[in-house]
C-alpha cells in the first residue's frame, strides 16, 4: 500500500509576498483570506486597513465603531478616502456626525480624500481634523455620480475656501489635488514655509483669488503643476502667474477639455522664461508652428515635450524642421498626435511619418504619438 503524501504546507513568510503579487484585491477577498488561519490575519489587515474607502455615512459609523472596539487596527491606517453621500430622505444623525468627527480626528494619517457631501464647503471638514502634521497628500473631489446626486439631501455645488488657517493645518503637505470644485483663495496675511511639490487642478473653477496664493511659501518647492479645465481662458492668467512665481517648476501639464482654443500662455509677451522646466505636456489646444517657436523660447531646456489633441495645425514636415532646428537642444522625448487638422483632421501616412522619425533618431529623441491606424512599432 502506497503511503498518502502529506499535504503541501504554505510557509507563513510567503503570505505577504502573495498579497503583494496583486494590486487588485477586493475587500471581500481580504475577508476570506483572513479566515484561512491566524497567520493571514495581520498581513491582510495591513492591506485592508491601509487606505479604507468609505462611500456612505453608515459605512463611516461602522468603521468608527470597529476602530473604537478594536484599537489594534489603528496602527494599520495610512490614509482615508471619504466620499459619503447623505440619503435625501433624512438628515444626518448625531451618531453619524460623531463618527465622522472621530474618523477625521485620527492621528498618524498620511493621505486624505474628501468627496461626496464632504466636498461641499470642504473647509468645514478640514477644520474637523485635529492631527494633520503627518498629512502629505490631500485630495478634495467634488464629483458625485448622477444617481447619488439625485438622492442627496444637499443640492449645493462642491466648493473649497483656502486660507491661512487651512494652509497652516498642513505644514508637511506635498501633494494637493483639487477636482470638480469651486475654489476661493484668500490672500495670505503672513509668511509661512511651504513644502508643496505637486499641485493638480482638475475641472476647478477659481471663483476668487489668485493661484499663487494657494502655494504661498512653496514657490521654491513646487515641482509639478497639472491643470485640466474647460474655461482655460480664465486659467491662463493663473498659470502665467505660477510660472513667474515658481521658478523651480520642472513639469507643466495643461489640458483643455471640450473647448479647443489657442493657449495664450505660450505666445504672450508676458510669458516668463522658465529655464528649469523640463517637461511640458499640452492637450486639446490649437497649436501651430508659431506656437512651437514660442514654447521653445519660453522653455528652452525641455527634455520631455508632448502635444496632443485633434486641432493641431502642424504638418509632419514642420515637426521635422522644428526638431532639426535645435531650438530644444536637450529634448529627448517628443510625443505628438499622428495627424494634422487641415481641416479636417487627417492621420499622417507612413511616408509622412518616416522623415520625422529619422530626424528624431538622428537627434537622439524618442518619438511617440497617439493612436494611428498604421503606427510604426
Amino acid at each position: 500500500m502506497h503511503a498518502i503524501p502529506d499535504p503541501p504546507i504554505l510557509v507563513d513568510d510567503l503570505i505577504p509576498i502573495i498579497l503583494e503579487s496583486d494590486d487588485h484585491w477586493w475587500p471581500r477577498d481580504f475577508q476570506r483570506l483572513a479566515l484561512i488561519s491566524p497567520a493571514w490575519l495581520s498581513p491582510v489587515r495591513k492591506r485592508l486597513y491601509a487606505t479604507p474607502s468609505l462611500r456612505s455615512f453608515r459605512a463611516c459609523s461602522l468603521f468608527a465603531r470597529a476602530l473604537t472596539e478594536n484599537p489594534t487596527l489603528l496602527p494599520y491606517l495610512r490614509g482615508l478616502e471619504l466620499r459619503p453621500v447623505a440619503d435625501g430622505r433624512r438628515a444626518l444623525g448625531e451618531e453619524e456626525m460623531r463618527s465622522l468627527r472621530y474618523i477625521l480626528g485620527l492621528n498618524g494619517l498620511q493621505s486624505i480624500t474628501l468627496g461626496g457631501d464632504l466636498a461641499i464647503s470642504a473647509e468645514r471638514f478640514l477644520h474637523f481634523m485635529g492631527h494633520t502634521s503627518t498629512v502629505t497628500t490631500l485630495h478634495i473631489d467634488g464629483y458625485v455620480a448622477p444617481d447619488e446626486r439625485a438622492s442627496s439631501a444637499v443640492h449645493r455645488l462642491p466648493s473649497l475656501e483656502w486660507d491661512d488657517v487651512i494652509a497652516f493645518k498642513f505644514p508637511c503637505l506635498r501633494t494637493l489635488t483639487l477636482s470638480n470644485v469651486a475654489l476661493t483663495i484668500y490672500p495670505s496675511a503672513s509668511e509661512r514655509r511651504g513644502t508643496l511639490s505637486h499641485l493638480t487642478l482638475n475641472n476647478v473653477d477659481i471663483i476668487d483669488g489668485a493661484l499663487p496664493d494657494l502655494c504661498q511659501g512653496a514657490s521654491e518647492t513646487l515641482r509639478v503643476l497639472k491643470v485640466v479645465g474647460t474655461s482655460t481662458v480664465d486659467l491662463d492668467d493663473n498659470i502665467l502667474s505660477m510660472l513667474e512665481v515658481c521658478r523651480n517648476l520642472q513639469e507643466l501639464h495643461y489640458a483643455a477639455v471640450d473647448k479647443y482654443i489657442h493657449p495664450s500662455i505660450f505666445d504672450s509677451e508676458e510669458t516668463p522664461t522658465s529655464p528649469n522646466l523640463q517637461a511640458l505636456h499640452v492637450s486639446g489646444f490649437d497649436v501651430n508652428p508659431q506656437t512651437l517657436h514660442a514654447i521653445a523660447q519660453a522653455f528652452p531646456n525641455l527634455v520631455d515635450f508632448a502635444v496632443l489633441g485633434r486641432i493641431i495645425h502642424v504638418l509632419p514636415e514642420q515637426w521635422k524642421l522644428f526638431v532639426q532646428s535645435g531650438k530644444l537642444p536637450r529634448l529627448r522625448r517628443l510625443v505628438t498626435t499622428a495627424g494634422t487638422n487641415a481641416p479636417p483632421f487627417t492621420f499622417w501616412s507612413l511616408d509622412q511619418i518616416a522623415p520625422l522619425q529619422e530626424a528624431c533618431r538622428s537627434c537622439g529623441i524618442d518619438l511617440d504619438w497617439g493612436s494611428h491606424p498604421n503606427r510604426i512599432p
